[in-house]
């Protein structure tokens, strides 16, 4: 059967289950609408939102066990991943089959990324750390600017809770000898609110490649992770608050590198922020802040080996002005500086170590009555490479009780990174990659039950590629020359019966190089994605099943990584209204798959908690 075919039949065995489940939504629970601030910088409620957005909540974090970030996102909707042997190791997230480098990572709402490999280290951030996740597909340059070609991926570190005093914190030990604890402090009095959180988890880990690779050899590639926060804000008066926040996670993880030595990388990650939000009159909110992001990579391949390191600073300054026009229509003006600084030392010869990028923006967001539109422009000019303009209108319709079309399309950009530049084979005439995205969908929302088909189709143009010079000399250098069709149809489904609650999401799509039509690298054209959770009295149980179709390993390749399913288990059990005890069994039935060839995946993995929540 052919992986096309096998695709269509996931997306209509999810068509299928949402039918189903649609049917029996006749008298379903309400459940609580989370927010979301990443689909238009202010926050709404996600329903309202105009865009794929999705939200991961902290229970389905708190429940993620030994899951790695990549390994949430992996959960969801039109994304792939892919690792080199294990939660330490590189690893790259696939967002509606575009490039990892198109996909743009925010920490609460500070970019923070690598300018020199262009992608950003998420196995350096802890989940524990992390109080929700927030997904926006599709181009998303005219709100974020550079790099939002696939989407944005925004996230929110542990907030102040408004009550007094209180701790909360977790401890848990698992298969590979790993071991997490987390302990949190947070709390407000008076016109102070503040927090405090510290985490540590270690593990001796799995050997990270299988025999016969380039990079194999025979021990166990463990690491050890660390992450801590502190946040504090003051109301000091009505409508107007100050913040202050600091966030580090680092992770010391081992790899294999082909040779007897312990290879290991260690990756730092830090975000610093000062903010003053002031509601200036009744109809407009001021916010001026100042953040500063940290991607620190440093890796210790050999003994003989220098040791490398590529770091990554920026300084991002903000004013955003929301305007409330009239009812049901709101403005936001945003006048942004970003200054990034570079230390890398696999770049060579004389380059600018600094580039500076000011950028103004217009969001413009309007409800009448059942139309709903999302207005952005955006443009942003770079010292290095240039001026970028970008805008994205988005439109919704109710044309039924519950029932939503929409439609959108946007362009987006991704600046050339420091090694396309002045790497190897660096061409400092780059011009940034180009987008241009279209989608449109239909959404079903009442009571318990949530679904959608989205259609969407991403042209990438300009995409940088390194040339042979036809010496046969392995000599050349990097040219905006090739393009890419990104295209794909995905189903979704989330039904509340009772104590059960069901979701389900197929995607099919079709990630090509638009030269050569190959299949993009390490991104299944199909997958289906299944979960159930049942409360029976103080127990919750639950189910995962995860399917994708064959993959391709990287450009030109003549195997394929196989298609692969996967079962996860969930349990947990409520001591009492704060204590809980949660055993999640990633990969039930040990299948040995791939994400990446010659590196190996965990296999079947245990982990028990204990978590504490007043």
């Amino acid at each position: 059967m052919s992986s096309s075919s096998t695709s269509w039949r996931l997306a209509g065995a999810a068509g299928a289950l949402l039918c189903a489940a649609n049917a029996q939504a006749q008298t379903q629970t309400t459940t609580l609408d989370p927010v979301t601030v990443t689909a238009s910088r202010v926050e709404q409620p996600l329903s309202r939102a105009l865009g794929d957005v999705t939200v991961i909540d902290a229970d389905t974090i708190q429940r993620a066990g030994q899951s790695s970030l990549a390994e949430l996102l992996q959960r969801e909707h039109a994304i792939d991943i892919g690792t080199n042997g294990g939660p330490q190791t590189t690893t790259s997230v696939f967002i509606r089959g575009a490039n990892s480098r198109h996909t743009l990572v925010l920490i609460d709402g500070l970019r923070v990324g690598s300018a020199t490999s262009g992608t950003m280290s998420l196995n350096g951030i802890d989940p524990a750390s992390v109080e929700r996740i927030e997904i926006l597909r599709g181009a998303a340059s005219s709100i974020y600017g550079a790099d939002a070609i696939g989407g944005v991926i925004n996230i929110i570190t542990k907030r102040q809770a408004d009550r007094p005093l209180a701790i909360s914190g977790s401890v848990g030990a698992g298969s590979h000898d790993t071991y997490k604890a987390q302990v949190n402090l947070d709390g407000a009095q008076g016109m102070w609110s503040y927090g405090l959180q510290y985490g540590k988890s270690k593990s001796r880990g799995f050997n990270a490649t299988l025999p016969g690779s380039f990079a194999y050899y025979g021990d166990r590639d463990g690491y050890e992770q660390e992450n801590a926060a502190a946040r504090l804000g003051l109301a000091w008066a009505a409508g107007h608050r100050v913040e202050a926040s600091v966030y580090h996670s680092r992770i010391n993880g081992q790899y294999d590198n082909g040779v007897p030595y312990d290879s290991r990388a260690v990756t730092r990650v830090e975000a610093y922020s000062l903010s003053s939000v002031d509601r200036i009159t009744d109809t407009w909110t001021s916010t001026l802040r100042f953040g500063r992001t940290v991607d620190d990579y440093r890796d210790h391949a050999s003994a003989t080996a220098p040791r490398a390191q590529s770091r990554t600073r920026q300084d991002l300054f903000t004013w955003q002005n929301d305007l409330a026009l009239a009812a049901g229509q709101n403005l936001s003006l945003i006048a942004e500086h970003l200054r990034e600084d570079v230390l890398s030392t696999s770049l060579t010869g004389n380059f600018p170590t600094r580039r500076r990028t000011n950028s103004v923006a217009a969001i413009y967001r309007g409800d009448f009555d059942r139309h709903h539109v999302q207005l952005n422009l955006r443009h942003d000019n770079n010292s290095q490479y240039g001026g970028n303009t970008s805008g994205a209108v988005s439109y919704a319709y109710d044309f039924a009780p519950g029932w939503q079309a929409t439609a959108g399309a946007g362009t987006g950009f991704r600046a050339p990174t420091y090694s396309d530049l002045y790497g190897w084979g660096g061409n400092p005439d780059l011009k940034a990659e180009k987008s241009r995205n279209v989608e449109a969908g239909v959404r079903y929302r009442n009571g318990g039950t949530t679904a959608s088909v989205t259609a969407f189709r991403n042209r990438v143009s300009n995409l940088i590629v390194w040339v042979d010079d036809g010496t046969g000399n392995w000599t050349g250098s990097n040219a905006n020359i090739d393009k890419a069709i990104l295209k794909g149809v995905n189903v979704s489904l989330a039904q509340q019966l009772g104590a059960t609650t069901l979701r389900a999401s197929a995607d099919w799509q079709d990630p090509r190089d638009a030269k050569t039509g190959e299949q993009l690298a390490r991104r299944a054209r199909g997958s289906l994605k299944l979960a159930a959770d049942h409360r029976l009295g103080p127990w919750l149980l639950g189910a995962e099943w995860l399917a994708t179709t064959p993959r391709v390993d990287y450009a030109g390749a003549v195997g394929r990584l196989g298609g692969y399913s996967l079962v996860n288990l969930m349990a947990s059990y409520d001591i009492n209204r704060s204590t809980q005890v949660q055993v999640r069994w990633n990969n039930a039935f040990n299948k040995h798959y791939e994400l990446a060839g010659g590196y190996a995946t965990p296999g079947s993995t245990v982990f028990v908690n204990l978590s504490y929540r007043p």
